[in-house]
């Protein structure tokens, strides 16, 4: 039996297996029923991987906002997400950081904010950060999107959106990240090993509400296949 889950394990990496996930994720694989506020930059797979989902305040005063599609609440206490945000194009000596802060919000059904939380890198220059949101869902929300956006940024600090993991946290969970089993605010290889383990032995002394990513009550290699899955979006 161990050997058996030990290929199945090992075949998802080699095969790079992705999962149906419970709340929508962005990605150049995955952005079905996203928007994006651009008209000139249709969303696709090679918009994306360009780095062209630019997110900044035009000549107009217009935002540009990238959008999920809708999805339900039920059952859900927060929202984790983690954001790959590729600044650029600020070189100049008086540019302020600030202008590359990324707002994550979280809309009702009506596209008005229930809550928001902006997140600014710490490094100037053109490079990729990993922001990470954390937002309670109000009880009574029934159905939300969540909406990315930069205030403050314009098309000489603006940034581009590679991709979005989304995860529901239940109130087990409350404040932690599904699946970062080593608690270092990152899904990486080690969680999966990790979480490997415990299915294969059966106990650990880590969190198992942590490890059950599908939220179905068991540890179980469906936990697995997510965590890969997670792990590799941001690849």
């Amino acid at each position: 039996m161990k050997q058996l889950m030990l290929s199945i394990a090992a075949t998802l990496l080699l095969a790079l297996v992705t999962t149906a996930q419970g709340l929508p994720q962005f990605n150049t694989s995955d952005f079905e029923g996203w928007s994006y506020s651009n008209p000139g930059i249709a969303l696709t797979a090679t918009s994306i991987s360009r780095g062209q989902v630019c997110l900044y305040v035009n000549s107009r005063g217009e935002a540009l906002t990238l959008t999920s599609p809708a999805f339900s609440c039920n059952g859900i206490d927060s929202i984790v997400a983690q954001v790959s945000w590729l600044t650029r194009y600020f070189s100049l000596p008086q540019f302020d950081l600030e202008r590359t802060a990324l707002t994550l919000a979280i809309d009702d059904a009506s596209g008005l904010p229930v809550d928001s939380m902006t997140c600014t890198p710490t490094t100037a220059g053109t490079s990729t950060h990993l922001l990470r949101y954390a937002l309670p869902v109000p009880q009574g929300l029934g159905q939300a999107c969540v909406r990315l956006v930069s205030w403050d940024a314009d098309v000489t600090s603006c940034g581009a959106v590679k991709w979005i993991i989304l995860d529901a946290v239940t109130g087990g969970n409350a404040g932690k990240m599904l699946g970062d089993l080593d608690e270092d605010g990152v899904l990486s290889v080690s969680d999966v090993t990790s979480l490997i383990s415990m299915v294969l032995n059966g106990s650990s002394h880590l969190d198992r509400t942590v490890a059950d990513i599908d939220q179905d009550g068991e540890v179980s290699i469906s936990d697995v296949t997510l965590l890969i899955s997670k792990v590799l979006y941001g690849n």
